[in-house]
């Protein structure tokens, strides 16, 4: 292989394909990424950690064919130490020699040939999603940060893609709270349960961000038997789904609202935040005292205390809850609108929490027992 690249075009392919697979395995092979030419004057850059894989094509001019895998830490350290605005020429050589050339600098590395490097499957696609890039971002990061992350909850790592003729959910859960964000039903897309690892959508979320595609840019989700395939441009995501039951997440949104309040959003996170400061750092919580229009916002550690005093409208009796600090953060600083409301059964179930004037997200808390 022999091929010439600029700095730019050569770094932002390999941090396209480094972030978010695991650099930790007992499998040498995978610390490196594969690098393999193309008829149509491109090169494809791969990497996988046999969970999940990152496929990229970078424009290079290709003056021989070949392929090779290179060490990633290392063969990134190199390129971004090279000078700026120069060619860089790369070409393999005896031994699996990969030689980098720039100006008068000159490296070599060893890599290993593309036979030792595991085969990224290719997805079938019959089963196609597709899907407005910004719609899915929002769906993604209004539900994400409720997914579990303990290894033990495997099923729970993941977010649960349900589409039914009436529309379109992401779902996702820790045991102890859910997040659901709705959309319409996705159009020539029959019913489907999926559930999708939360460390490839996290990846996804970060690369529309980075790319900051157009409005009306679409994504192409490949669905398959046990694998799921994002395509965006120049560059694919491929995952493993979680096999197993997702919860019935619908079981679990409260029906009934015995008690009800309306706060600011901005002011009630603040308060919060405020109240997280001061509680102890095991089984911290943050106490919501309600009457007469306005919340007592409260936490006491062994060594602090907090109390605060925030408007809100409630005309019902007395009433007191609490809940894990975070819990509230979590939600309230992925709400964008200026108002939000709660809604209890009692104080010991769950509490839904929805943005006034947006329904298509909810949100559910388990409470602490006071």
């Amino acid at each position: 292989m022999k091929i010439n690249i600029t700095k730019e075009t050569l770094l932002e392919g390999i941090q396209v394909i480094s972030s978010g697979v695991a650099s930790r395995t007992t499998m040498p092979i995978l610390h490196n990424f594969l690098m393999e030419t193309q008829d149509n004057g491109k090169v494809k850059l791969v990497r996988t950690d046999m969970e999940m894989a990152v496929v990229h094509y970078i424009n290079a001019e290709i003056e021989e064919a070949g392929s090779i895998t290179v060490p990633t830490k290392e063969f990134s350290e190199i390129i971004k130490n090279l000078p700026d605005g120069k060619e860089i020429n790369l070409f393999t050589g005896d031994n699996n020699k990969f030689h980098i050339k720039s100006g008068k600098s000159k490296f070599w590395v060893i890599g290993t040939s593309k036979s030792e490097y595991p085969p990224i499957p290719e997805i079938e696609k019959t089963n196609t999603i597709s899907l407005n890039s910004q719609t899915l971002q929002q769906m993604i990061d209004k539900t994400v940060f409720s997914a579990s992350t303990q290894e033990t909850r495997y099923i729970l790592n993941g977010l649960l893609w349900n589409n039914t003729a009436e529309n379109f959910e992401v779902v996702a859960t820790d045991g102890g709270r859910l997040a659901v964000a709705s959309h319409e039903a996705l159009a020539g897309t029959g019913e489907f349960k999926i559930i999708i690892p939360t460390k490839i959508l996290n990846e996804v979320v970060r690369f529309i961000s980075l790319s900051k595609p157009d409005k009306e840019e679409k994504i192409d989700v490949y669905v398959a038997s046990n694998q799921v395939s994002f395509k965006i441009k120049e560059t694919t995501f491929i995952s493993r789904l979680i096999e197993g039951n997702f919860p019935n997440y619908k079981q679990v949104i409260p029906t009934k609202k015995n008690i009800f309040f309306e706060a600011f959003t901005k002011e009630l996170l603040a308060s919060t935040r405020r109240a997280a400061l001061c509680s102890g750092e095991f089984g911290s919580t943050v106490k919501f005292h309600l009457e007469n229009n306005s919340m007592t916002v409260s936490s006491t550690s062994q060594n602090m205390e907090f109390t605060d005093e925030l408007p809100i409208e409630y005309t019902q009796e007395a009433f007191d809850c609490a809940f894990r600090p975070q819990y509230i953060i979590d939600v309230l600083k992925n709400i964008d609108s200026e108002k939000v409301s709660f809604s209890f059964i009692n104080a010991s179930q769950p509490v839904l929490i929805v943005p006034i004037g947006n329904d298509e997200v909810k949100y559910v808390i388990m409470p602490v027992q006071i």
